[in-house]
């Protein structure tokens, strides 16, 4: 039995999955994290993302408490890989189950999943930069799976702007205004429920758990998550994104000007929530987006995979944590079609 599995029964489990079920609205909700009963360490009024001294890889820890949360550690599994990976998973919690053993044996190349919660386009430009300034000889290919609300001038997330590895890819007057306006971030524990692998792999968090108890149903689970979730699909007009567009656009030419055309894919749905979804009004978000990506093409090279339904990649309706998050069955399936549809953007 996993660690994860003899601690199901611990209330701190089953309010982390409550949350993970509420975040997973496409953008999280727009909002930071509520705070943590434990106040953000600070050195000279700000918030401190520096890892405790451990001789343990951030992938052996069972406990991992930063400023930074889940970027911080992705920017620790990096600093502690054997070498610069060929391939990047840039994008949100859906995109967490793309294992980089699968993209190595589908692609050939060393992959590293990147994936971090409440992504935007900022976070693949921070890691983008940082790699690349790691590795300035590095030909790094890239993945980005977006969602209709992957593009929202939101609140930048503590990070990004408390960590110096991602923080000095943005202008320091923008990480400044954006500090103020978070305020004192939380600290959180990112592995009360969920292990990672080396090259940032998901392998367990508390939808595993959940899964696995006998008295999970996955249709109950559905119509609970479509249920939480419909408000956050509906269409009340198109946001803000200049920012973020920016910053995407940034991101495309930086891989450009690598000799790299990068991967965009539009994430799928579990059939029964994108029809749910659609009937809000939820097709006028994924229309913006894909006109966008189409105007955004004229200005950088690259190209897109719309598999927001799921007969377009074979996916199964059943490989879904809920109405968005894939597990590792459909994301398998995900990258056999993408090698095939684009083999362009793996050379």
């Amino acid at each position: 039995m996993s660690r994860l599995q003899t601690m199901a029964t611990a209330p701190v489990i089953v309010i982390a999955f409550l949350t993970a079920v509420l975040l997973a609205a496409p953008g999280c909700g727009g909002v930071a994290p509520a705070a943590d009963a434990e106040a953000a360490a600070t050195s000279g009024g700000r918030a401190s993302a520096t890892p405790a001294a451990t001789s343990l890889p951030a992938s052996e820890l069972t406990s991992y408490r930063r400023v930074g949360y889940d970027k911080s550690f992705k920017a620790d599994l990096i600093d502690a890989l054997p070498s610069p990976p060929e391939l990047v998973v840039l994008g949100g919690s859906r995109a967490r189950r793309f294992a980089p053993s699968d993209l190595s044996r589908a692609t050939g190349l060393s992959a590293f999943n990147c994936a971090v919660q409440c992504f935007r386009p900022e976070d693949a430009y921070a890691f983008s930069r940082y790699l690349f300034d790691k590795a300035p000889d590095q030909r790094l290919r890239c993945v980005i799976a977006l969602q209709t609300r992957t593009f929202n001038d939101d609140q930048m997330r503590a990070g990004l702007l408390h960590d110096e590895r991602l923080s000095r890819a943005f202008p320091a007057g923008l990480v400044e205004e954006q500090r103020a306006t978070l305020g004192t971030p939380p600290v959180k524990d990112l592995l009360v429920a969920s292990r990672f692998l080396p090259r940032g792999f998901l392998e367990e968090n508390a939808y595993d758990v959940t899964r696995a108890k006998p008295q999970y149903a996955f249709s109950r689970h559905m119509d609970l998550y479509i249920r939480r979730l419909l408000p956050n699909h509906s269409w009340n007009g198109p946001l803000d994104a200049q920012r973020s567009r920016e910053y995407f656009e940034k991101t495309m030419r930086l891989y450009n000007d690598h000799d790299v055309i990068p991967l965009v894919v539009i994430m799928p749905y579990q059939p029964k929530a994108l029809r749910a979804f659609r009937a809000a009004g939820f097709q006028k978000h994924l229309d913006v987006l894909t006109s966008y990506l189409r105007d955004a093409r004229t200005r950088c090279d690259f190209r897109v995979l719309d598999l927001v339904d799921i007969s377009s990649f074979g996916g199964s309706p059943r490989a879904f944590y809920d109405g968005a998050h894939v597990a590792r069955e459909n994301t398998r399936r995900i990258v056999r079609h993408a090698v095939r549809a684009a083999p362009e953007c793996f050379r």
